[in-house]
């Protein structure tokens, strides 16, 4: 009799293999699924957070949001633009028959889009100072710096490990 033959045996090999598949698949795919919706949670957290450390009254808060939700929409829209004129910058690199002046107005389009993404991003911040008091404007000037400076230790980080994938 050889060991195919058994029958238990066989039940959980095959139950132990589809078993250690999952896991694996579990590993590979779990820490990216769903980053999408986490990322859209972090904005609405980061929200919550700026509002509460402010000590917003109800009234300042439904503004926030507003003024929130509208900035996210603008520049999300602008992030996408950018993101798809840098993969036909990217296109071109492939392409062997490219002009510089294709690569260059392709290069100046992004630049005017982060221009853009940078000017409505100061806006979004004049528009919430217009909405706070005076002791509130101290505060929120220390958490724009602290997020400036979490933000290039950041970039530092990334560039130290590599870019992460999108």
């Amino acid at each position: 009799m050889s060991i195919f033959e058994n029958r238990r045996f066989t039940i959980i090999s095959i139950s132990t293999l589809v078993l250690l598949n999952l896991i694996l698949l579990g590993l590979i795919v779990g820490p990216t699924f769903g980053k999408r919706d986490a990322d859209r949670r972090g904005g609405d957290q980061r929200s919550a957070y700026m509002a509460e450390k402010l000590g917003f009254t109800e009234n300042q808060i439904q503004t926030y949001d507003s003024l929130n939700a509208s900035h996210r929409q603008e520049t999300g829209a602008l992030q996408q633009n950018i993101d798809e004129k840098r993969r036909m910058m990217f296109q071109l690199s492939r392409s062997s028959s490219v002009t510089i002046e294709q690569a260059d107005s392709l290069s100046l389009e992004i630049g005017v889009l982060v221009s853009d993404m940078e000017f409505r991003t100061y806006e979004h911040i004049s528009n919430v100072r217009a909405l706070c008091t005076p002791p509130q404007l101290a505060q929120l000037d220390s958490l724009i710096q602290q997020m400036i400076k979490r933000r290039q230790t950041n970039e530092r980080e990334r560039d130290r490990n590599g870019s992460p994938s999108r």
